[in-house]
């Protein structure tokens, strides 16, 4: 479908099949155990790190905001919050962060580590979540010597409208945008851009944000295809769902968001990208993910119970030329069931590596 007739479709045709995608994910991303940021009363030691590692792991925000967009109750530009992990060299406030029962030394603030220039990596978080929710990989990231950002697509309660889903994730394909306009702001930054290497640059997400990362690779969506494929509409948030049908009608944020749903939302700049359990497969047609041209990785956990394997990761893997996929034990991001935090841990962490390794390779000087 020619991006440029996108005015002719009726929204209230549409989004049903949107918020159904947005609601599930959401639904699944509110179990996510949020991570806790404790100030240490005296600096923290580190256990001394492999030859390969970075021995002290920087955290800082930033407040970024896109001003070619407006934000849903049209007050502002749309905000995009942004956490920053980091190699850091000594200085900062010691902080420590829960993720999963484990905690991790972090120097808020602290000044880059210096030597040569860095790969940036930039996170997107599942629908629903929080960028502070992918610090089970910022972390190792970062450990590893790249730059790190992870955007919040998601803003205040006010500033989604009160809304579950919210237009942030109803409106997926915007996310991708988001981290293209946090790379702008980034490689404007003083205090970070001097230290990015321009060449080496890559994403990463979970869920939703696996699917925004393989939008920036250049995947293209289809609504109608969307609407043929979506699974039927819950009853029990009838009256959300029904809410965002409506809301380009009365919201010129909502009625932009919608005309860029086909566009390709490619960045160049990303050169590779690496996607666990991404979500809304059935919204792609095999001809929409034949403009991805980058290193592509694709894991997903084999009991995936949100976005199950079939119809969602192996289904980009199989139409994206040359993508690397791998089905791995148990649900891997999406825990509906007891899985103790040490096992989650575990499991995240040996993902984290994957991506690593996976980025060590695709972003070679």
């Amino acid at each position: 479908m020619n991006p440029r007739t996108m005015s002719r479709i009726r929204p209230v045709t549409l989004a049903p099949a949107l918020a159904v995608a947005a609601l599930l994910l959401s639904a699944a991303c509110a179990t996510t155990p949020v991570p806790e940021t404790r100030s240490a009363a005296a600096p923290a030691t580190v256990a001394p790190a492999p030859a390969t590692a970075t021995a002290a792991i920087g955290v800082a925000k930033r407040e970024f905001a896109d001003p070619e967009r407006s934000n849903w109750p049209q007050t502002g530009p749309r905000p995009l919050r942004t956490i920053l992990w980091y190699p850091a060299s000594a200085g900062g406030t010691p902080e420590t962060q829960e993720v999963y029962g484990r905690d991790k030394a972090l120097l808020r603030d602290a000044p880059l580590a210096g030597g040569a220039s860095r790969p940036l990596i930039l996170l997107s978080h599942g629908a629903g979540s929080r960028a502070d929710h992918m610090a089970w990989l910022g972390h190792v990231l970062a450990g590893r010597g790249f730059i790190v950002a992870a955007v919040e697509h998601n803003g205040s309660p006010e500033e989604e409208l009160h809304s579950r889903p919210t237009p942030s994730d109803h409106f997926a394909w915007e996310r991708a945008r988001d981290l293209s306009t946090v790379l702008d702001a980034l490689l404007r930054d003083p205090a970070i851009a001097p230290a990015i290497d321009r060449a080496r640059i890559g994403a990463a997400g979970f869920s939703l944000g696996g699917t925004t990362v393989l939008w920036l690779a250049g995947a293209r969506f289809d609504l109608a295809h969307l609407v043929r494929n979506a699974p039927p509409m819950p009853a029990d948030r009838k009256g959300a769902i029904e809410a965002l049908i409506r809301l380009p009608q009365s919201n010129g944020a909502a009625r932009d968001a919608q005309q860029r749903a086909e566009i390709s939302h490619r960045d160049p700049r990303v050169r590779s990208v690496f996607a666990l359990a991404p979500a809304m497969g059935f919204g792609f047609p095999t001809e929409g993910l034949r403009d991805v041209e980058v290193p592509v990785r694709i894991v997903v956990g084999d009991a995936d119970p949100v976005t199950p394997a079939a119809p969602n990761a192996r289904h980009f893997a199989e139409g994206i030329a040359g993508a690397r996929y791998l089905e791995v034990p148990g649900e891997r991001g999406h825990y509906t069931g007891a899985t103790p935090a040490e096992v989650r841990a575990a499991e995240l962490e040996e993902i984290a590596d994957m991506a690593a390794d996976f980025f060590d390779e695709t972003l070679q000087p």
